[in-house]
C-alpha cells in the first residue's frame, strides 16, 4: 500500500469523491440519464426506433462511465489529488471502449458456459435431472467468475500503469506481479467489501430516501450516493497501488 495505510486511503478516498461537487453532480447525471433512458427502453409502449435510439444512448454513457472511472484510477496512481475533468471527452470514451472490450474479454468465457448450463437445465426442466456433472460444472463456472471478478481490478491497475492498452491486460506474468505486490489479501477482502458495502448502502439509502422523500428521493440515489461510490471505489483502488 506505499506509504499509505488502510485508514489513511479510506479517508483520503472519502473526502477525494466530495472534494468536487461539481464534477459528482455531472458524473451523477450521466448515470440518471443512462438509468432513466434505460428505464423508458423497457417500457412496454415504447417503439422500437426510440427503443434502439434509447440502447444506443444507455451504451454509450455507459461506455464513458467505464472511460472516466478509469481516468480517475490512472490519475490516481500518477499522484493527482483532483478529480479529472470533462475536457477530455474523446479520450474518457476511447478509454471506456477499451474497458468495454477487455470486460467482454475476460467474462465472454464463464458467460457462454453459464449460457450453456442453463440451456440445458431448461431442457430437463427438473433440477433433480440435472446431472452432478452438470452440478460440478455449474460450481466450476460460478467459481471461475468469481475469481476474474476478484482479481480484475489488478488488471485495470496494470493497464492503468500503460495509458489503458488493452493488450495490457493479456499481460498474465505482469498482472501477476501486480497482484503479487499490492498484495492478494488486500486485493480480493477490500475491493470486495468495497462492493459489499457500497450496495448494502446504496440500496438502504435508496429506499429510506424514497420512502421519506417520494419525488426527490428517487434521484437522489443515481445523482449522489452513486457516482460517490463510484468514486470512492476507483480511488481506493488506485491508492492501493501508490
Amino acid at each position: 500500500m506505499g506509504s499509505m495505510n488502510l485508514n489513511e486511503i479510506i479517508i483520503d478516498a472519502m473526502k477525494y469523491s466530495a472534494s468536487d461537487l461539481k464534477m459528482l453532480l455531472l458524473l451523477g447525471l450521466v448515470l440518471f440519464i443512462a438509468d432513466f433512458a434505460d428505464s423508458l427502453s423497457g417500457a412496454g409502449e415504447t417503439t422500437d426506433i426510440l427503443r434502439f435510439f434509447l440502447s444506443v444512448v444507455v451504451i454509450l454513457l455507459a461506455i464513458f462511465e467505464a472511460g472516466y472511472v478509469f481516468r480517475i484510477v490512472e490519475e490516481t496512481i500518477h499522484g493527482s489529488k483532483k478529480l479529472p475533468q470533462f475536457n477530455e471527452l474523446k479520450i474518457t470514451f476511447i478509454h471506456g471502449l477499451k474497458e468495454t472490450i477487455v470486460l467482454i474479454m475476460y467474462f465472454s468465457i464463464p458467460l457462454l458456459l453459464f449460457v450453456l448450463f442453463f440451456v440445458e437445465f431448461l431442457f430437463s426442466m427438473d433440477l433433480d435431472d440435472v446431472s452432478g456433472e452438470s452440478t460440478a460444472l455449474f460450481l466450476i463456472i460460478l467459481a471461475i467468475t468469481v475469481i476474474i471478478y476478484a482479481f480484475f481490478p489488478a488488471v485495470l491497475l496494470h493497464r492503468a500503469h500503460h495509458n489503458g492498452e488493452v493488450r495490457a491486460s493479456i499481460d498474465f506474468k505482469k498482472i501477476y506481479h501486480k497482484i503479487r505486490n499490492v498484495g492478494i489479501k488486500r486485493l480480493i477482502i477490500v475491493y470486495l467489501g468495497i462492493f459489499i458495502v457500497g450496495t448494502m448502502v446504496e440500496v438502504a439509502l435508496s429506499d429510506s430516501l424514497a420512502n421519506t422523500i417520494p419525488i426527490i428521493g428517487t434521484f437522489i440515489p443515481d445523482l449522489i450516493i452513486a457516482p460517490y461510490i463510484l468514486i470512492f471505489s476507483a480511488r481506493f483502488l488506485g491508492l492501493i497501488d501508490r
